[in-house]
């Protein structure tokens, strides 16, 4: 198969499974994670920059899409959470890149997928609290569109401002999510690897 072909196949098929993980965890079972990246993060491993920044910015732009056409709801601030995940992607493919030095050992592979985790959590904290501040003060939210709006409130309620209670809110959330979703993502991209060798 060429190469290119292969790529967006790849690309295809990781879009439509972070989209199954929404639905399965967020919507079905009410997981308050976002787990809408794992697949984006397997992506960065196992073909790169370029292909996993197509399917971060073609999820934020399918979910827009769907708001609007599906939900009734044009909300312009959906759209600006592809910042954060082009910054995902970006801090992960940078500390990614040295994949072959992750199969030294394993103590050296979780180091570097903790530097992952916490690079990633870094960028998403404090750009999704400044998103989620603007989102919050201009515009009503339903509970659904944004997972950890009651851990917001919960902030406010105990005096702390929007924009303090939006960036604490994104600690304990993003901590996880970007957690599970680099261990994970950096798992499927070993499958995928031993699958292709085989």
């Amino acid at each position: 198969m060429p190469r290119i072909l292969k790529l967006v196949l790849v690309c295809i098929i990781a879009e439509a499974l972070n989209f199954l993980m929404v639905q399965i965890f967020y919507h079905a079972l009410g997981i308050p994670l976002f787990f809408d990246t794992i697949w984006t993060v397997a992506v960065v491993f196992y073909a790169g920059l370029l292909p996993a920044l197509c399917v971060s910015l073609g999820y934020n732009i399918i979910n827009s899409l769907i708001w609007i056409f599906v939900k009734g709801e044009g909300d312009p601030f959906i759209f600006l959470y592809s910042i954060c995940g082009v910054l995902i992607v970006v801090s992960t493919w940078f500390i990614a890149r040295r994949k072959d030095e992750f199969r030294i050992n394993v103590m050296v592979t979780l180091l570097y997928l903790l530097m992952i985790t916490l690079t990633s959590l870094f960028c998403t904290v404090f750009t999704s609290g400044i998103i989620d501040y603007f989102h919050l003060r201009y515009r009503n939210v339903p509970d659904m569109m944004n997972p950890i709006k009651s851990f917001t409130e919960s902030f406010v309620h105990q005096h702390f401002s929007l924009l303090a209670s939006c960036i604490l809110a994104q600690i304990p959330v993003s901590f996880l999510d970007r957690l599970i979703a680099t261990f994970a993502g950096y798992a499927i991209y070993r499958v995928a690897v031993r699958i292709e060798k085989k």
